[in-house]
């Protein structure tokens, strides 16, 4: 009888080794987030990355590194850990790496709704999240609107010797240079451009930094610089909104590789519903001309800048 009885508890223990107290039933692990920014720099999207942690208890590893070595990586799918997520501070980027279909579609409602046209991917394979715009700013008296309705007016005779510009390679430089382009035409946007180094005061700088310095200290009369550079400068500076709209976006997708892809989708819809990372904001209505148009001439507006000799 003991022995019977002892062959019973055995059974017994041994049909519930295998299950665990429910107090001590392990948590499913949350999948990271991969996200590789093609910039060096940005403490906006570590902070957002930090903040949906914090939220969602999901990881976000974020790789960064210059733009060209991240896209060409991105596009050989040569990124380790693999990439879930791309950030772009350019649209020229983004549309590099879509054309080379290292990007995958983001069919999100949500997102359309948050972003408006002009500023997405026509096949959502990316999104705009901040503005660039170019603006004129100078320190020159008597000068209005009516004078510099747009940026081809910085090349007439009357701004010899006062106009300063930044590098050919800084974003808003290129921004300008593709938009004309596309504008105007090839060969009307380069006598703009050969007008421009006519009248220059001082050859290009090599940020827009020192170019806001140059004209606050009266080195130089007038330039072109972006809105985003202008803010963080806070310099007491005239400035004239071009007649066209000069823009470029930074942008999120998804990367066609990505190992977790609905972790993935959940990260980038939060950040464009995120207002302390997404500024792109605006009516859908609004008639503009989509964003890619800088991507579409970026290599126009290289050679164009190389035969003005605008360095």
């Amino acid at each position: 009888m003991l022995r019977i009885l002892n062959l019973v508890l055995f059974a017994v223990c041994c049909a519930s080794c295998g299950q665990p107290p429910e107090s001590q039933t392990p948590e499913v692990r949350k999948e990271p987030v991969v996200v590789y920014a093609a910039f060096e720099d940005d403490a906006a999207l570590v902070n957002a990355s930090e903040r949906y942690t914090e939220k969602t208890g999901v990881l976000v590893i974020v790789r960064r590194g210059a733009a060209a070595r991240i896209v060409d990586d991105l596009i050989k799918n040569k990124v380790s850990p693999p990439a879930d997520v791309l950030a772009t501070r350019s649209v020229v980027d983004a549309w590099r790496a879509a054309d080379e279909s290292a990007l995958r579609p983001l069919f999100s409602e949500p997102a359309r709704e948050r972003v408006p046209a002009w500023s997405r991917d026509l096949d959502d394979l990316w999104f705009g999240t901040k503005v660039h715009s170019a603006v004129i700013v100078h320190n020159l008296a008597g000068v209005h609107t009516d004078d510099v309705p747009d940026v081809g007016a910085l090349a007439k005779p009357q701004f010899s010797g006062m106009l300063c510009l930044s590098s050919s390679v800084i974003s808003v430089n290129r921004t300008v240079i593709a938009t004309m382009v596309s504008e105007l035409g090839d060969r009307p946007a380069e006598l703009v451009v050969r007008g421009w180094i006519n009248n220059l005061a001082a050859p290009p700088f090599d940020d827009e930094e020192q170019l806001i310095r140059a004209i606050q200290s009266g080195a130089c009369g007038i330039g072109i610089v972006s809105n985003t550079a202008l803010a963080i400068a806070n310099a007491d500076l005239e400035e004239i909104v071009p007649a066209t709209w000069y823009a470029d976006v930074e942008t999120v997708g998804i990367a066609r590789h990505a190992r977790n892809p609905d972790g993935a989708t959940k990260f980038v819809e939060w950040l464009l519903a995120d207002s302390g990372f997404t500024e792109v904001v605006g009516d859908q209505s609004v008639a503009r001309e989509n964003v890619s148009i800088v991507a579409w001439h970026a290599e126009d507006a290289i050679k164009l800048a190389e035969r003005a000799r605008y360095d």
